[in-house]
């Protein structure tokens, strides 16, 4: 019983830290073009989040099920040792990133925690490496799919926007926001679902299903979204002041266009249950217009950002393998 509730607590703050260190990535441009303050952005986001998950968990939840499949966990006590440990490796590297305001990916760190403290305690064969792939995928598409794409869409609406007026472009800018708000709700809050549906048929000992009926888990969607709203109304200040200001200076009208091919790219994303980082892909759509408008990017910044992807899994499955290992001794 007292892990079953060190468990809850770690996914509640798990779920937290994603609304204050990478939602930030939904309202980075609007604030960093000046168009609105970071505390209104924050609140209008959360809600938004909110909406998301739970309008996309009944659209399509094969995130949730990528996630949950990610490992298969043969019982009780293993099964809780892999969550756990997965979970504090997370929090750890995300708490660490924050303090220099570096935006991390949540789903890679999942993904890397739940596979590190699965092998150590069931093994290699315990991964199916065919959710591997769809991470995979998702990483070249969120890196290489966004970029494109958002170099394309401002080459496409930077005449179409000249004549527009800055308080039209304005208000787009704050439908984009909230369209790139819903995205990361719908994105992100079915990772978390998913791992709370892998806890709650752990421990009543059952065996997790390959398809998860939305419809059954309505309490476990609705406990995720409240707690996301919680952490994305706080927001995550630095981060956002790192990805929207330092990054590359972006005027109203291309601050549009990189939420616009940001929430595109998740879309497809959640629609084809491929997870992937929303950090990632803010963070390429804002590069991809200011190449595509030759504005100088900050070298600094991206290699920051860059050296946080790359230690992401290493650090997540380490960690959660040597925790594993420890856990299984009591």
């Amino acid at each position: 019983m007292f892990l079953q509730i060190i468990i809850v607590i770690i996914i509640v703050l798990l779920i937290f830290t994603n609304g204050i260190t990478d939602a930030p990535n939904a309202i980075a441009t609007i604030v960093g073009s000046k168009t609105m303050k970071f505390r209104k952005a924050a609140v209008i986001s959360a809600i938004f989040n909110f909406i998301g998950i739970v309008v996309m968990s009944f659209i399509n939840i094969s995130v949730a099920d990528c996630i949950s499949s990610m490992v298969n966990l043969n019982d009780t006590k293993g099964g809780m040792i892999v969550l756990v440990s997965a979970m504090v490796s997370v929090i750890v590297f995300a708490l660490v990133a924050m303090q220099f305001g570096i935006p991390t990916s949540e789903t890679h760190g999942l993904v890397a925690g739940l596979t590190g403290a699965a092998f150590a305690i069931y093994g290699a064969n315990s991964i199916n490496l065919s959710e591997w792939e769809n991470v995979g995928i998702g990483l070249i598409w969120s890196v290489v799919g966004t970029f494109k794409l958002s170099y394309i869409i401002t080459k496409i609406l930077k005449g179409l926007l000249k004549k527009v007026k800055n308080k039209l472009v304005s208000d787009l800018q704050i439908v984009g926001m909230c369209a790139m708000s819903f995205m990361h709700g719908a994105q992100d809050g079915q990772k978390f679902i998913g791992i709370l549906i892998i806890y709650n048929f752990i421990v009543k000992g059952l065996a997790i299903p390959d398809v998860i009926v939305p419809a059954e888990h309505i309490v476990t969607i609705l406990f995720t979204a409240v707690v996301m709203f919680i952490g994305v109304s706080i927001g995550g200040e630095k981060i956002v002041q790192n990805i929207g200001s330092n990054m590359t200076a972006l005027n109203n009208k291309q601050a549009l266009c990189s939420d616009i091919a940001t929430s595109a790219t998740i879309l497809v994303a959640s629609l084809n249950g491929i997870p992937v980082s929303t950090t990632h892909v803010k963070t390429m759509s804002i590069i991809g217009v200011g190449k595509s408008e030759k504005q100088k990017v900050s070298k600094k910044s991206v290699v920051q950002i860059i050296n946080a992807w790359v230690l992401t899994f290493p650090f997540c499955l380490i960690v959660s393998y040597f925790f594993a290992k420890l856990l299984i001794k009591f």
